[in-house]
């Protein structure tokens, strides 16, 4: 009997990693989701059967409007993309903001879009998410009900610069079985606004926890500028921006999508020249605790021993 050969992607990890920071190759709608009663925008390819598709959850304080290049970008790669608008105020709920994404991904799962055009494979769906709504994600992929919400069968899960949000997050998190991706500061793992490693360390799936060597959270917010008007930017920090939707649409492209020439990108193993990767097993420590470094406490400065 012949043995399956183990399949070998076409191109090295730091390839792909340039192919899909550029725009896919499919012309991207945009939809209202008021028509079905929810807050909210929808993206997807102009035509397609089938397709996979991905809830996105915004940060705190912020709506779709904050995230419509990426929305757009991971729509042009073939993802319908549904990005909820509710739980956008000060007093913002966690478990709220999850049943959302939930809800999100129920509607465009059972409905056609674009004239009929577009459907959306139940069984190819993932949930992405920036800051507080990386974390209401994690929560929306937990085997649990939430408000009444089922846990819905996601493939993947993907968690932009995750925010602290409530004590539900970290007993929701170990019950999470799709694999997940975590993008962080390389300085900004642990603090009082970043839970990114202690968010991987309880994740009950596999996660890859990925770094950026320079940007914040923040930098990834898009913003009305003179150049967001001429379409010339987007009003985000550029290179961070181009950076972490590359790698969170070829981290979706492998695990909901199913193409497994992107299986680098939720592989710890697999190495890209722009961002490190955190060993889970044997995580950095960090000298300075998140409160006081949030008063601006810098870590000592080792002494060089005298002989």
């Amino acid at each position: 009997m012949r043995k399956s050969r183990a399949f070998k992607p076409s191109r090295s990890p730091d390839k792909l990693l340039s192919e899909v920071t550029r725009r896919g190759p499919h012309r991207v709608l945009r939809g209202d989701l008021g028509i079905v009663g929810m807050p909210g925008q929808v993206f997807a390819p102009n035509s397609g059967r089938g397709l996979p598709a991905v809830a996105f959850g915004h940060a705190w304080r912020a709506d779709h409007r904050r995230y419509r290049d990426l929305l757009w970008h991971l729509a042009s790669w073939g993802f319908v993309v549904v990005a909820p608008d509710g739980n956008s105020g000060v007093l913002a709920s966690d478990a709220g903001h999850a049943a959302d994404l939930r809800a999100a991904l129920g509607i465009v799962s059972h409905v056609t879009l674009g004239l009929g055009a577009v459907t959306v494979d139940p069984d190819r769906i993932g949930l992405a998410g920036h800051g507080f709504g990386a974390s209401a994600a994690v929560l929306a992929a937990a085997d649990e009900q939430i408000l009444g919400q089922p846990a819905p069968a996601v493939t993947g899960v993907a968690a932009l610069f995750p925010a602290p949000t409530t004590s539900i997050l970290r007993p929701a998190a170990e019950l999470v079985r799709a694999p997940g991706l975590i993008v962080a500061g390389a300085a900004e793992l642990d603090t009082i606004d970043a839970n990114a490693l202690p968010l991987a360390k309880v994740c009950g799936g596999d996660v890859v926890l990925r770094t950026v060597s320079k940007g914040s959270a923040v930098g990834l917010l898009e913003r009305r500028t003179i150049g967001s008007y001429l379409g010339v930017s987007n009003g985000a920090d550029r290179g961070l921006h181009a950076l972490v939707r590359a790698v969170c649409t070829g981290f979706l492209l492998h695990t909901v999508a199913g193409d497994r020439e992107y299986q680098a990108f939720a592989d710890p193993a697999a190495t890209f020249k722009r961002l490190g990767v955190v060993d889970l097993d044997h995580p950095p420590v960090t000298e300075v605790d998140p409160i006081s470094r949030l008063l601006g406490a810098k870590p000592h400065k080792r002494r060089a021993l005298k002989h």
